[in-house]
């Protein structure tokens, strides 16, 4: 049912648990992932001075972003997953926005994304990327919340419905 799933990948341990579910599918669908990182230069600005983020700081955050998607990339070849790395600098444009135009570019038929599972005041102030993803979304998309211990550990991921409400319990393909 799905050949190619996009994952947002950040290295938090929202994030991990999102890649290792959406690896998950992958094997279970024979699918190839194509894991998105985006740099999102306008945040950062936003802490600078005048808007100006210094050279030495978007060279790290890119490093980061790069060293991110080499761990994806070994995670799920490890896992016998193909994975095509793909890392976009963002400034003026939301990161849902972002990820939403490479639904479109890659042509994915699902999108899996890690969620903080944020709530109340810390919501509403820092918004919530997986939520614009589920609402302008034109294909399913499958949020994957870190439990506490996976905050901790990084081991653990449960799995949050979609747009479409298709109970998971299980990564398991859905049925036709």
């Amino acid at each position: 049912m799905f050949k190619r799933i996009l994952v947002a990948v950040d290295g938090s341990a929202a994030s991990n648990a999102g890649l290792r579910s959406a690896i998950q599918l992958a094997k279970d669908q024979r699918a190839t992932l194509v894991a998105l990182h985006v740099v999102d230069e306008s945040a950062v600005a936003a802490g600078f001075d005048g808007g100006f983020v210094p050279d030495d700081y978007l060279r790290a955050l890119k490093k980061t972003g790069r060293e991110t998607l080499a761990k994806a990339e070994a995670t799920a070849r490890s896992s016998g997953v193909s994975l095509k790395p793909v890392m976009v600098e963002s400034v003026g444009e939301t990161v849902a926005h972002v990820i939403l135009r490479h639904v479109k570019k890659e042509k994915v038929d699902v999108i899996v994304i890690g969620t903080h599972g944020r709530r109340g005041l810390r919501r509403l102030l820092m918004g919530s990327d997986a939520e614009a993803v589920v609402r302008e979304a034109g294909v399913p998309v499958l949020l994957v919340r870190a439990t506490e211990r996976a905050k901790r550990s990084r081991k653990a991921a449960r799995v949050v419905v979609g747009p479409k409400r298709v109970s998971v319990s299980r990564l398991s393909a859905p049925a036709s």
